[in-house]
């Protein structure tokens, strides 16, 4: 009875010193909410009425909760690409690039400024050889994980996509590069390459399975997605940055998102737990910024 009661006290001190350590992580990744807004490439699957939000210079009513450890996570992506890069350059693929940054414009003549993962060149004598990639690493869990698994027909996240589609049409804007400076990033050359398009590297943070019983079978715990970059398409992508602009210039605001809509994740990103600006976007509590306050209440 005692050795029991002593595993409870210890569980419970467990819990707790877990949660102090989670706080202190938290802290560090939410100490300046999502700073001033900027267009950025990696915001492409935002949801338009946070962006306006943003826009309108309103900080989060619901920074992320100590126990979602976002840091940690956001650590743990980093790592994942880290590791992935030191392993293709062991396999003798050439990694190069990496955090370049670019800059891409939009109809309205606005800036997007994005960071690419890297760009890898695949020798002849492997799969998708003889080719240049824009590459992105992505950690995931098991549901986006087995979304895009396929020994056949995989394919990216569609934000992805769009997300590396926008980098490939971007020009290069980085003193780290001064030789590329100007350059977009499709046209940049590599003797006995071309430009095969984008490829995403999914890295499994979950023990991710297939079947049932006797059928069950374990999925690779890394998987490429390859995919064609369109420049057509990217036009497309990139009004999504000018419309918090518009939005902002009429001193108005998009609506809710239908629960069905993609940006929301079919509703789950209408939940405190993933919208840091929820009980502003509700009505549950009134924004701090006053032209917000203007746009959405009319006073």
């Amino acid at each position: 009875m005692h050795n029991t009661r002593s595993n409870e006290i210890n569980m419970s001190e467990g819990t707790e010193l877990a949660h102090t350590v989670l706080a202190i992580m938290n802290a560090k990744a939410t100490k300046n909410g999502d700073g001033v807004y900027y267009p950025r490439t990696s915001g492409i699957s935002r949801c338009p009425r946070d962006m306006v939000m943003h826009r309108f210079g309103e900080p989060w009513s619901n920074p992320p909760e100590d126990l979602h450890g976002q840091q940690l996570r956001f650590d743990q992506g980093h790592d994942t690409e880290d590791r992935v890069l030191a392993a293709l350059r062991e396999a003798n693929i050439g990694v190069g690039c990496e955090q370049m940054t670019v800059v891409a414009e939009t109809a309205m003549g606005l800036k997007v400024t994005g960071h690419i993962d890297g760009i890898v060149c695949i020798p002849e004598e492997y799969a998708l050889g003889g080719k240049w990639y824009l590459l992105d690493v992505k950690s995931a869990g098991t549901n986006v994980y087995k979304k895009v698994y396929d020994e056949e027909f995989s394919k990216p996240k569609q934000e992805h996509i769009m997300q590396i589609s926008i980098y490939a049409e971007s020009f290069v804007n980085d003193k780290k590069f001064p030789h590329l400076k100007g350059v977009k990033v499709s046209d940049i050359e590599f003797e006995g390459y071309e430009f095969g398009g984008g490829l995403v590297a999914y890295m499994s943070i979950d023990r991710v399975t297939k079947g049932r019983g006797a059928n069950k079978v374990e999925l690779p715990k890394l998987h490429f997605c390859e995919f064609d970059v369109d420049p057509m398409d990217v036009e497309v992508y990139l009004d999504a940055f000018d419309e918090p602009e518009i939005h902002y210039e009429n001193k108005t605001i998009p609506p809710i998102p239908y629960k069905n809509d993609a940006v929301v994740w079919n509703g789950a990103r209408c939940t405190p737990r993933w919208c840091a600006r929820f009980d502003v976007c509700q009505g549950n509590v009134d924004p701090e910024s006053k032209e917000l306050m203007e746009v959405m209440h009319g006073v």
